[in-house]
């Protein structure tokens, strides 16, 4: 019997050794309140003031979780600052590419630059509410109120790579008063930061399991193979934002599913393309120069309109049957 529950154990710990924790980024926490509560109970402190701190908390309880890997904020703010004026390229005109060179042509920044630090899931949260129920009762000539003070917060989770949400939880956290003729109560900040840390707390246990889930999911995920070359090798290639080296790239394990697929190199306009990857996939990049005769322009349509259909970047995708 004791082997057994000695095997188990060590089943346990092997498993909880093989688990990796989940990389996060927080953005912001922004006050969606509605009402402002009782006066006495919180009521002359703004809401926003209080969701402003929201984010200490929520980095205290993501900091003291083994399964979480906090991203340092101000390395994530610098590093969407260094990718944002990447992002606004204008369309050019009479150009064979779409747009100018940029890396991060479809995703928002703060996405871009998640991916960049290899974070796992971008974090929001808000603070949705700071209200006060009350209970009046009369009775034999007395009087006393019965209150109650609920802030409630949502956490949102978004994939690094596509922004779509991956999980979304809820925390509450209250106090009861009873106020009467000879006992009043009035709350400060400090009581209401205390809520606000209870509520985050609650939220954050469920978005942990939410997000082991999706890490779960995520591990068991079909792969493919894919095989990119240029005509200017080496070019280097970035896939979802995160540089995965230089062409010609072979055989490299990328997720099955939908990817940003950018190829880079100076002297060259940087190529990208938003590729959805079914199968072991090769893609053959022609490069273009950013200055070029008229011999070397020819000569780059006419191998971009043998594979090419009009208006497509250029990029030649090629899907490996099994």
């Amino acid at each position: 019997m004791k082997k057994i529950i000695l095997f188990i154990a060590f089943l346990s710990l092997a498993a909880s050794c093989l688990a990796q924790p989940i990389r996060v980024a927080l953005t912001d926490f922004t006050d969606e309140t509605g009402m402002m509560p009782d006066e006495k109970l919180g009521g002359t402190i703004k809401p926003g003031s209080i969701a402003a701190k929201g984010l200490f908390f929520l980095s205290a309880d993501l900091v003291g979780n083994d399964r979480f890997v906090l991203i340092d904020r101000r390395e994530f703010i610098t590093q969407m600052e260094r990718l944002r004026l990447r992002d606004g390229a204008e369309p050019v005109h009479g150009s064979l590419l779409q747009y100018q060179s940029r890396s991060t042509p479809v995703r928002p920044t703060f996405l871009s630059a998640a991916r960049v630090l290899r974070a796992d899931a971008v974090l929001r949260g808000s603070l949705i509410s700071c209200s006060t129920k009350k209970e009046i009762i009369s009775q034999g000539g007395y009087r006393s109120d019965f209150s109650r003070l609920t802030l409630r917060v949502t956490l949102e989770a978004l994939d690094a790579v596509d922004g779509s949400v991956i999980a979304m939880t809820e925390g509450a956290a209250d106090r009861k008063f009873r106020q009467t003729a000879s006992m009043q109560t009035i709350l400060g900040e400090d009581d209401l930061l205390q809520l606000l840390k209870q509520a985050i707390g609650n939220a954050v246990k469920d978005l942990e399991k939410a997000l082991i889930m999706r890490a779960e999911q995520q591990r068991n995920r079909a792969r493919v193979r894919l095989w990119i070359a240029s005509d200017a090798d080496p070019a280097m290639v970035e896939i979802d934002g995160i540089l995965v080296g230089s062409t010609p790239i072979e055989g490299l394990e990328v997720y099955r599913g939908d990817h940003i697929v950018t190829v880079g190199k100076p002297g060259y306009q940087d190529v990208t393309k938003r590729i959805m990857l079914e199968k072991d996939t090769r893609i053959t990049v022609p490069m273009i120069r950013v200055k070029l005769d008229a011999d070397q322009l020819k000569e780059v349509v006419e191998k971009m309109r043998v594979h090419l259909f009009v208006g497509e970047p250029a990029m030649v995708i090629h899907t490996i049957e099994d």
